[in-house]
């Protein structure tokens, strides 16, 4: 098992996609989870209940060396029993596919909020001295939706220099994109359909009715304000980050009305590079 709060395993743990994305978020200074960790085995989780035996939830999600397949083990919540499911399908699927894949185990305090709870999320693409990129989708969807490309509420463009203006009150100048009503309607409707039916929720018809809303109303600005504050005016300024990558996307979500940061994507996560490591995993 491989814990992210200690220096002698970070290098390890830099090898992995997501978990090399948690890492530069919390150098960042990021709002993002207090820990992580990386289990390999039954073993492992066994060793992690231990540690944490008053701990009833935990956010899981799966993750390979950058560079390896995906073994598409889908990122969920579960408690002290689903845990150890989830490692066996991440064991089977690896065996499967030829790729090793690991669990990964974001760590806070208390109980892990689902992703059809989350109350928006953001995808940020900065491209270094040309824009920023903003994807948005609201409650009801996740960050997955964004990065898969298989769902988006609203998209800013706003050119290099003006980001440090770019507010909550001038936002329309960059404003791209926004669902229409009925591309909305149908993309709940597809939405609420794969909750009722996914048996990783087992939620009934009239609850997925409830958790997704009816009308898409935007972003509302108190939480763009956050994110603007918290993430993308820090981001824009890390000369060292861009010294390496050109590209790097930040996935921000919105959690009971705070700024939660999971990860930050790299464009190299397919290309991994052991001299860059140093500098990142300080």
């Amino acid at each position: 098992m491989l814990d992210g709060s200690k220096i002698e395993d970070l290098k390890e743990i830099a090898k992995y996609g997501k978990s090399k994305g948690y890492l530069l978020a919390k150098r960042y200074g990021l709002p993002t989870y207090s820990n992580f960790y990386i289990l390999e085995s039954e073993e492992d989780v066994q060793i992690l209940l231990s540690s944490f035996k008053n701990q009833n939830n935990f956010c899981m999600r799966s993750d390979t060396k950058i560079g390896n397949n995906r073994i598409d083990v889908n990122g969920k919540n579960g408690n002290r029993r689903t845990i150890a499911q989830y490692m066996r399908e991440i064991i089977e699927k690896s065996n499967k596919s030829g790729t090793k894949g690991v669990a990964m185990i974001y760590w806070n305090e208390g109980r892990f909020c689902t992703t059809y709870e989350i109350d928006g999320c953001f995808y940020l693409y900065y491209r270094t001295n040309k824009d920023l990129i903003i994807d948005y989708v609201g409650r009801g969807w996740d960050g997955s939706f964004l990065s898969h490309g298989t769902a988006c509420h609203e998209t800013y463009v706003i050119p290099w220099e003006e980001v440090l203006f770019f507010k909550d009150t001038n936002r329309n100048k960059y404003r791209k994109q926004i669902i229409s009503e009925y591309a909305y309607k149908e993309l709940r409707k597809a939405r609420i359909e794969d909750l009722n039916t996914n048996e990783n929720y087992s939620m009934s018809l009239e609850e997925c009715e409830r958790i997704v809303p009816n009308t898409y109303t935007g972003i509302k600005s108190e939480y763009l304000r956050q994110v603007i504050n918290q993430v993308i005016i820090p981001m824009y300024t890390k000369e060292d980050l861009q010294k390496y990558y050109k590209e790097y996307v930040p996935i921000v979500q919105i959690e009971n009305g705070k700024v939660l940061v999971p990860e930050i994507i790299l464009p190299e996560r397919l290309k991994y590079k052991e001299n860059d490591m140093d500098e990142f995993t300080r």
